[in-house]
């Protein structure tokens, strides 16, 4: 693990939607900024200090949820100190108090999923609707986020999902993130479809994949693969059109140094290296783009994404049983037209993971509220 040059108040300008998003207020996130000097520091306006002082504030009012988030936050964007891995583990230890209010079944568990000639631990949050047999859903939901944003970041959604599906939400952290023993590599969909395989043993029942930035990466892989029933990938790199190793190592924000981070590389990069490892993931390279069969996918990102190319998503538009939603005047991941799009992706999956004239109706109703934000695809250059 390493650290990089990164201007945290660029970053959290750049994220401040993303954190309110997330649950935490806006007042908090303001003052937070206020505070911020220093990146990677523990001094007073140290990044992970900032954020630790709301976190324990927030503890000591039994807010544990928002404490959880804040601790979140103060780990962000990469477990690259001491002092952002201990955020990690006191960011679990609040959700998991957090956990008996939260209006859903909550449920954690720890698969050994096959891996190499062993297993490797992966922690699994689950979440239902309240009612019924957590034994007998109509389906399963697995949930990625990306390389900075994890598992227990995304609570809102994962309990939104829960509730506005019905389906048993699963969420994992993709290797290289979170809570994974493993770093990120271009064949880590072998994590992911043991846990598929393993969820779809037990319940016997169909599952999809929802990921998020890198998340939909792997949804875009597992889809063409055919290893899921259905897949939404918003906002994934998919390595559809070629990028220059400057290009790839200048993307805002310090994003290279994230991923140098889950690939578990010891320092930056240079140019060439890092477009060189970055390259590995391309689907288009693996010849995944021109394989036939495999999965219904759904994917969507903002017309004006900051970090990956417009034709990552539309290119996957030229594969049969391939949906393609591209949202206007919107950045990575449609932050700012977020709720409509998810709202209508889950219509679009639950209509291929328990098909029926309810859920084709539900899928063409919000699909109608979000037509006017999409635009054709191919009708601006990316």
């Amino acid at each position: 693990m390493f650290t990089f040059p990164l201007d945290p108040q660029a970053l959290i300008r750049e994220r401040t939607r993303q954190l309110t998003r997330l649950g935490i207020p806006a007042g908090i996130v303001a003052r937070a900024a206020a505070g911020i000097d220093d990146m990677w520091g523990t001094g007073t306006g140290g990044w992970v200090p900032v954020w630790a002082r709301h976190a324990e504030r927030a503890e000591r009012q039994g807010q544990l949820l928002l404490a959880s988030l804040c601790w979140g936050a103060a780990r962000f964007p990469a477990l690259a100190t001491p002092e952002r891995q201990w955020a990690q583990e006191r960011q679990l230890d609040c959700y998991l108090k957090a956990a008996r209010h939260f209006p859903v079944r909550f449920q954690r568990l720890v698969l050994d999923v096959p891996h190499g000639t062993g297993t490797t631990p992966v922690p699994v949050h689950l979440f239902r609707r309240r009612g019924g047999t957590a034994s007998e859903p109509r389906a399963v939901l697995l949930v990625s986020g990306g390389v900075d944003t994890w598992k227990m970041d995304l609570h809102r959604l994962l309990v939104a999902s829960a509730l506005a599906t019905g389906l048993l939400v699963a969420a994992v952290d993709m290797p290289g993130t979170g809570e994974s023993a493993l770093p990120l590599t271009p064949d880590s969909e072998s994590v992911l479809t043991g846990v598929v395989d393993l969820l779809r043993a037990h319940y016997g029942k169909p599952v999809g994949f929802f990921g998020l930035s890198f998340g939909g990466h792997w949804a875009a892989k597992l889809a063409l693969l055919g290893r899921v029933d259905a897949a939404v990938d918003v906002g994934g790199p998919t390595g559809v059109t070629e990028r220059s190793p400057g290009e790839l190592m200048g993307m805002p924000h310090g994003m290279a140094g994230i991923i140098g981070n889950a690939l578990g590389l010891g320092r930056l990069p240079d140019d060439e290296t890092f477009a060189d490892l970055f390259g590995r993931f391309s689907l288009r390279r693996q010849g995944l783009l021109a394989r036939t069969g495999g999965a219904p996918l759904l994917a969507a990102n903002g017309s004006d994404d900051q970090y990956i190319p417009r034709a990552d998503v539309t290119g996957l538009g030229e594969r049969a049983d391939t949906t393609v939603w591209i949202v206007r005047g919107a950045t990575h991941c449609a932050p700012e037209h977020f709720a409509p799009l998810v709202a209508a992706a889950w219509a679009w999956l639950t209509a291929r993971l328990t098909p029926g004239r309810g859920t084709r109706l539900a899928e063409n109703a919000l699909l109608l509220a979000l037509r006017p934000l999409l635009m054709a695809p191919g009708s601006a250059p990316p």
